[in-house]
């Protein structure tokens, strides 16, 4: 039973290892003031002020939103691959976003 619960646990921390994290930043090439890494979880956070972002771990797909707490009008992108520079250009204010791995 004990080893069971292990191989659980060890699966587990590897799958949370890969999970998908995103960086936003204010200038429009992932250059600027950098965010805090927030973790892909389906959670909302903040992106007001921000122009890009890039993601770390594994890929994902992000919404971002017009309103705070990921209300008002919603733009999907991706899932975009761990790496890569997106450059929000959505026509509008973006404040809030929300991602999960894909």
């Amino acid at each position: 039973m004990c080893f069971n619960i292990s191989v659980l646990a060890a699966a587990f921390l590897a799958i949370q290892v890969n999970a998908a994290q995103l960086v936003a930043f204010s200038g429009n090439s992932c250059n600027g003031a950098e965010s805090g890494s927030a973790s892909c979880n389906g959670g909302c956070v903040s992106f007001s002020g921000r122009h890009s972002y890039k993601l770390s771990g594994s890929s994902a797909k992000v919404q971002l939103f017009t309103g705070s707490g990921c209300t008002g009008q919603k733009f999907t992108f991706g899932p975009d691959p761990a790496g890569e520079c997106v450059n929000v250009n959505t026509g509008t204010t973006i404040i809030s976003f929300r991602c999960n791995n894909a």
